[in-house]
């Protein structure tokens, strides 16, 4: 008989932690598990993928700041309706709700935690505490977010399970050249063009990247600076911020904010560099997938980066929040074919050898099958 899963989340935008989610129900073995995918306030706009890939995303449509006894109750009693077997959660708000329904439904909880723990709240360590001690397993993304948990949350170490993120390669692909790429885009085929894609959060850092553009411009020989393009996909609160600040150094007609794009591989073949000037990070799927497209890679020194990236040898590590050591790292790379040759390829191999999404869904199923028996 099939065990069913349900996979709970506060929202399903476009992010590293809802994409990855996405990926786990399209993935796992439809003749063992049956997934249901819950969400506790509205639904967003993965759940549109989601649903086209045969798996029910339904929504509490439940708000508000405070913690809230009825979100548990509901939660739990759609658990016993629906004969969940297991529960998987992610992120903070998921894995606190999930976990205390699961108590009360009586079914083991698994709680992935995909950020190092940047802003520590007592109280939420407390609470991770205790239900990290019941029936089920935390799961963390890179070394750093596991050590994190187990400092903070004083857990034991067999409770709190390594399991890198992986990525469906297949999502990088694309028959379009370089040139097409671009041109489709609106940009030159010689344009030296630097991308990076993330929510305009602070935490994603897209304010010390314009910043370092504007100071590689100059320095930068006139034939790059007049190639030199930044493109930012994504959305996100810090949008109307980030529109002054390139008016304000007067990027305009350098910098484009692309908002959300579903054409991720033709946006990755467009870029000569990729750069990701995060703040904090779990193991970013993003720069996976920017690896795995075969980009040279500049990133804030921040969540698995280093486990990933080794001694710079599968791409550059900057001081997060360093903006004079973003741009010249850019500027090196950038005035540097053979370099960027050399770090796409091996950031290439990198992902596509240790980092596939089918090894890592495996290796879930075999948390689930050991939670379940």
């Amino acid at each position: 008989m099939k065990k069913r899963i349900l996979h709970l989340i506060t929202r399903l935008p476009t992010g590293g932690a809802e994409h990855l989610l996405a990926s786990i129900v399209r993935h796992l073995d439809a003749g063992r598990y049956e997934s249901l995918v819950c969400c506790i306030q509205d639904r967003g706009e993965l759940a549109y993928m989601i649903e086209a890939g045969g798996v029910k995303v339904i929504s509490l449509d439940r708000r508000g700041k405070r913690f809230s006894p009825g979100t548990v109750l509901a939660l739990a009693r759609l658990m016993r309706e629906q004969r969940i077997d297991l529960v998987h959660c992610h992120l903070y708000h998921a894995n606190l709700y999930g976990r205390l329904a699961a108590r009360l439904a009586g079914i083991p909880a698994i709680a992935t935690v995909h950020n190092t723990y940047v802003r520590r709240k007592w109280h939420r360590s407390l609470l991770n505490r205790w239900l990290g001690r019941g029936r089920g397993l935390v799961i963390a993304v890179s070394a750093e977010a596991r050590d994190d948990v187990i400092l903070h949350d004083r857990l034991a170490p067999e409770r709190v399970l390594l399991l890198p993120n992986g990525i469906d390669l297949g999502r990088v692909d694309t028959p379009l050249s370089q040139a097409a790429a671009k041109e489709r885009l609106g940009y030159a085929p010689d344009d030296f063009l630097i991308g990076c894609v993330g929510r305009l959060e602070a935490q994603k850092g897209h304010i010390h990247i314009i910043a370092a553009l504007g100071r590689m411009l100059q320095s930068a020989p006139a034939d790059l600076a007049r190639r030199l393009r930044l493109l930012i996909v994504g959305e996100g609160r810090l949008r109307g911020e980030l529109e002054r600040a390139i008016a304000a150094a007067g990027l305009g007609d350098k910098v484009r904010l692309a908002g959300n794009r579903s054409d991720i591989a033709e946006i990755l073949r467009s870029l000569d560099l990729y750069a990701m000037p995060s703040l904090w990070e779990g193991l970013s799927l993003a720069m996976l997938e920017a690896m795995a497209a075969g980009l040279p890679l500049i990133i804030s020194d921040v969540g698995g980066a280093a486990e990933v990236l080794g001694d710079n040898e599968f791409g550059v590590r900057v001081p997060p929040g360093d903006v004079d050591a973003l741009a010249r790292a850019m500027l090196a790379l950038a005035t540097d074919d053979a370099a960027l040759q050399r770090l796409g390829r091996a950031a290439r191999q990198r992902v596509r050898e240790h980092y596939d999404l089918r090894e890592r869904v495996a290796r879930l199923a075999a948390c689930y099958d050991a939670l379940l028996a």
